[in-house]
């Protein structure tokens, strides 16, 4: 990908977060959040049931948009991107969710096919039924 760089600048963080805010109707789960990490830092998210862990992480992988606020990775604005783009964003990053819990945002079928279809790229569309079934 064109827009994501493949040199990191250890001066400036991979993920940088400005003043995001997120809400579901009333429920504002995430207001004013700031983040900067740096390359070779590690992060634990952790807090109670329902108090915004997973939506940051989804905030961060662009599966969820914030209210407010801007999000950097890797230079790039999350919000800027396209599909096939942070796509290519989300080769680039990892995340442990969860003890390896299933995305909560997709199916079981979904979650099944996730690893076939990000790792196994050769598996035509009906490889992938076949082993998920």
């Amino acid at each position: 990908m064109e827009k994501i760089k493949s040199t990191i600048d250890h001066s400036k963080p991979v993920i940088e977060i400005r003043d995001v805010s997120k809400s579901f109707g009333d429920n504002h789960v995430l207001r004013g959040v700031n983040l900067d990490l740096y390359k070779e830092e590690n992060l634990v998210v952790l807090g109670r049931s329902g108090t915004g862990k997973s939506v940051l992480i989804k905030l961060i992988s662009g599966l969820l948009r914030p209210d407010e606020g801007t999000i950097n990775v890797l230079g790039e604005s999350v919000l800027e991107l396209n599909d096939r783009e942070l796509r290519e964003l989300r080769l680039k990053i990892g995340f442990s969710f969860q003890n390896s819990a299933l995305y909560d945002s997709m199916t079981v079928r979904e979650n099944l096919e996730f690893p076939l279809v990000r790792n196994k790229r050769n598996l035509t569309r009906s490889e992938i039924n076949q082993a998920v079934e």
